[in-house]
């Protein structure tokens, strides 16, 4: 009888361990659509906060090194401050808030903004 009884425990925790993975394999879709939701979720919230989506570009010109690029926008910007910001690699895709300038533009493709607050932005 204990023999049958070491069997049966030795049975049910073996089925208990091979259901596990499968499970784990089950939530990974949910994981994904969990995280598009976070995005959405973030994006709203920084949309609120006053934040605009940017995209920031190498500029061929001399004056301006990069553009900004807002999509509620269809005029490209150019970031003077953008060098207090980031220290190494300028990302490619932002969060920005920013001020219009009222002085002489240094390219011909893009009017000049100051930068007032700038995160990293995830692709979506």
């Amino acid at each position: 009888m204990e023999n049958m009884l070491k069997l049966v425990s030795f049975i049910l925790m073996l089925s208990i361990f091979n259901c596990a993975p499968a499970k784990k394999g089950i939530s990974t879709p949910s994981a994904g659509a969990a995280q598009n939701e976070t995005a959405a979720i973030n994006a709203k919230e920084m949309i609120d906060k006053g934040f605009s989506k940017g995209t920031i570009t190498n500029s061929k010109s001399q004056g301006c090194p990069y553009i900004l690029n807002v999509e509620q926008y269809k005029d490209n910007l150019d970031p003077v401050n953008l060098g207090e910001f980031f220290k190494g690699d300028i990302p490619d895709h932002v969060w920005v808030k920013f001020a219009s300038l009222r002085m002489p533009s240094r390219c011909d493709t893009a009017r000049p903004v100051n930068i007032i607050e700038i995160n990293k932005r995830s692709t979506e």
